[in-house]
C-alpha cells in the first residue's frame, strides 16, 4: 500500500543536515524539531531559543518560526495535523496527546542522558518504518509515533500543569471583567481576584488574549454601548456612557470613535 493511504503525519525528515539563511514561515500543522548536532538560534514568534545538540522544540506552527544559523545543524523534523492524532487518542485509557501543543503553544527542552538516548531511539525506529509501505511497517510506525507523543507529554507534564493554571486564571479574570466592566475597578483588584501580582496578571492577560486588560475592557464597554443604542433608542449618549462604565463623556466619545470609526452621536442616528 502507498504512503498516501496512511494519514499519520504531514512531514517526517530524519537527520537532515543543512545551513541556510534566516527564513521564517508558519503553517497550520503541529511541529516537532530534534537537533542532533550543531548550534543555532531558533525564533518562534517573539521568542528566541538557544539550540544545542539534544534540543527538542515543539510548536503549534501558527507563529512565524525558523532557525538563525551560524553553522550547519543536523535535525529531525516532524509535522502533523491534529486530525491525524485523534484516532490514537480514542484508544482505551488514552490521554490527551495534543495538550502540550495546545497549552504551551511552543516550548524548548535540552535533553541529556537517558532522555536524549530515548528520543533518539524512537526517531531511529520511526525512520526505519517510515520508508516502508506495507501495513505491518505502518502499524509499527504508528506505535513509534505514539511513543514519541507520549514522550513529549511526559516531558511537559510540569509545564502543562502550570500553563493550565494560567489558562484558568485568565478565564477567571475574563469572568471578573464581565461582572465588573461597568464599574471603576482597578488592575490591583482584578489581579487580587485571581491571586496574582499586578505585573504578572498584566503580562499573562496580554499573552493569552492578545490585548491589554484595559484594551479588553474598553472593547467590552463599547460593544455594550453599541448594543444599548440598538435596543433602546430612547437612551441618550450621556446615559449610555455612564451605564457602560465611563465616568467622563469626552473619554467615552473619544474611545468610541477610535474603535467604531464614528462618534456615538453619529452611530446613534444611523441605528
Amino acid at each position: 500500500m502507498k504512503r498516501t493511504l496512511f494519514n499519520l503525519m504531514h512531514t517526517f525528515v530524519f537527520q537532515t543536515k543543512s545551513y541556510s539563511k534566516p527564513s521564517f514561515h508558519s503553517h497550520p500543522e503541529y511541529e516537532m524539531l530534534y537537533f542532533h548536532t550543531g548550534t543555532c538560534k531558533y525564533l518562534i514568534g517573539d521568542e528566541c531559543f538557544e539550540i544545542t545538540p539534544g534540543s527538542l522544540v515543539i510548536m503549534d506552527g501558527m507563529s512565524r518560526h525558523g532557525p538563525i544559523m551560524s553553522e550547519p545543524c543536523m535535525r529531525t523534523v516532524l509535522r502533523f495535523d491534529s486530525m491525524e492524532v485523534l484516532p490514537l487518542m480514542r484508544l482505551p485509557d488514552s490521554i490527551d496527546l495534543l495538550r502540550p501543543f495546545r497549552l504551551l503553544r511552543h516550548y524548548h527542552w535540552r535533553l541529556e542522558g537517558p532522555q536524549k538516548a530515548e528520543i533518539e531511539s524512537i526517531l531511529v525506529r520511526m525512520n526505519h518504518h517510515y520508508s516502508r509501505t506495507d501495513a505491518m511497517h505502518f502499524n509499527r510506525l504508528r506505535a513509534a509515533f505514539l511513543d514519541l507523543l507520549l514522550f513529549v507529554y511526559e516531558c511537559s507534564e510540569q509545564q502543562v500543569e502550570h500553563a493550565g493554571l494560567e489558562q484558568n486564571s485568565v478565564h477567571n479574570a475574563l469572568v471578573y471583567i464581565e461582572q465588573h466592566y461597568m464599574d471603576d475597578f482597578s488592575l490591583d483588584e482584578l489581579a487580587a481576584s485571581v491571586n496574582f501580582s499586578r505585573c504578572y496578571m498584566s503580562r499573562l492577560f496580554k499573552e493569552r488574549t492578545g490585548m491589554t486588560v484595559f484594551d479588553y475592557v474598553n472593547k467590552r464597554r463599547i460593544n455594550e454601548a453599541k448594543l444599548l443604542f440598538l435596543i433602546d433608542r430612547a437612551c441618550s449618549v450621556t446615559e449610555v456612557c455612564f451605564r457602560v462604565g465611563y465616568k467622563h463623556l469626552t473619554h467615552f466619545s473619544r474611545t468610541f470613535k477610535r474603535m467604531v470609526g464614528m462618534t456615538p452621536e453619529q452611530f446613534r442616528k444611523l441605528v
